[in-house]
């Protein structure tokens, strides 16, 4: 088994890479999209990549150096220095793959991007892409998802009290 620690693009750096190896981790996966790239008061860099009301983070920078062989190799150099390993990238910026999720008229453009991406990864000794191609983003990353869980689990709850209490009324009396 391998422990490793997920790590937005902005905490790639030493102290982060410390704290991964205090937390007995040896390997990362490492968020190249910048879902940070437009902090700001609804999407503060020191939690989830929400985006206040506009959902997941601001991303947006199909032409990204960061995907580079160059960029990548430089990474893993520096994540190594500290004894871990970039054994993944966690996912893909929309920016690079919107048309391809749907059928836009960039669609061909952004699959070779994709596949340049997948050959630079493999390139720089990076094993694993992890993606995720959902326009919507993560489900539950915004205080009105957990509110609605809240609410969700109340209704839940709710609806098998009355249930119940139904069948009780009925004759069927409390469950033996």
């Amino acid at each position: 088994m391998k422990l490793g620690i997920g790590l937005y693009r902005h905490q790639l750096g030493d102290r982060h890479f410390r704290f991964a190896r205090q937390c007995g981790a040896t390997h990362l996966v490492v968020h190249l999209v910048d879902y940070f790239r437009k902090a700001d008061a609804s999407n503060p860099v020191i939690t989830q990549p929400t985006g206040g009301i506009w959902g997941w983070g601001h991303s947006g920078d199909p032409d990204d150096p960061a995907w580079s062989v160059e960029a990548m190799l430089d990474q893993r150099r520096r994540i190594e220095s500290h004894g871990l390993k970039f054994h993944a990238e966690e996912n893909l910026d929309p920016a690079i793959w919107h048309d391809v999720l749907l059928a836009g008229p960039k669609r061909d453009e952004q699959l070779a991007r994709i596949q340049q991406i997948i050959r630079n990864l493999g390139a720089a000794g990076v094993e694993i892409l992890g993606y995720n191609f959902s326009l919507a983003g993560v489900y539950g990353h915004s205080k009105k998802a957990h509110l609605l869980i809240a609410l969700g689990i109340i209704t839940l709850i709710l609806s098998t009290i009355i249930i119940g209490y139904g069948t009780w009324l009925k004759g069927g009396g409390p469950a033996h």
